[in-house]
């Protein structure tokens, strides 16, 4: 790879996915093949064997795999009301123990509803390297994370995109642009993926999907999953 090529290679978006939605999700492959574009599922309720399916479809595919709890509760007044064990038990090693028995390693979990604070982190740095949380219609600006400095282990907010959290394109094209400029990862979230016509309102549209695609791939960003972040950090700061 000659500089030119390597000067372009900044800066990292992260696509999340929340729930599931796994027809859909492996329909979108194609598009994320298309843009050589990885991005990360977060998987909710109990894992079946319909889920591992899936989950194993997009992991051969490139994706991250993470888990999203049993029950999509709030983590903090579940831990509050109930004890850190209790929450363990009930929304996170089900999921875990299926995983891990099924071959499947899992670094990445992401909160239901954005519900976190720091003793949940702690909790669940024990099992995961990354966690996300999110916002979205609350008009907070997007975090930006510099790859070279990623600490080992690292706890994201997410910024939400569809028509739901009022997102513009031209504003999601700026913060991309940012994050190529600054050598940053940018994350964004939603839930399901299709054409906007048939989708609710929390979900991403696939033409903003590929939109958003394109213009990352020719701003010079990877677009990758969380599991590939210690590679990408790796190379960065070799070069």
């Amino acid at each position: 790879m000659d500089s030119g090529k390597k000067a372009k290679k900044r800066g990292v978006v992260c696509f999340t996915f929340d729930d599931f939605h796994g027809e859909n999700w492996l329909k979108a492959d194609s598009l994320f093949q298309k843009y050589d574009a990885r991005a990360t599922f977060f998987i909710v309720g109990e894992i079946t064997s319909e889920k591992l399916e899936v989950m194993r479809k997009l992991k051969t595919s490139g994706h991250t795999i993470g888990l999203h709890s049993i029950h999509h509760g709030d983590a903090v007044k579940y831990i509050q009301e109930n004890g850190a064990d209790k929450y363990l038990e009930k929304e996170i090693m089900p999921q875990l123990d299926v995983c891990r028995g099924a071959g499947l390693e899992i670094h990445s979990f992401s909160y239901p509803c954005n519900y976190r604070n720091d003793e949940t982190d702690r909790l669940l740095f024990r099992y995961f390297d990354y966690l996300r949380s999110g916002h979205g219609t609350d008009g907070k600006p997007s975090q930006y994370y510099p790859l070279k400095t990623l600490p080992e282990k690292n706890g994201f907010i997410g910024t939400g995109v569809g028509t739901y959290y009022n997102s513009e394109i031209p504003v999601l094209k700026a913060e991309l642009t940012h994050a190529a400029e600054t050598g940053s990862i940018l994350v964004y979230y939603a839930h399901n993926i299709g054409p906007a016509d048939r989708i609710e309102k929390n979900d991403m549209p696939v033409e903003w999907l590929e939109k958003l695609l394109a213009f990352a791939k020719g701003a010079g960003l990877r677009i990758a999953g969380f599991e590939e972040l210690k590679t990408l950090k790796k190379e960065c700061v070799q070069t």
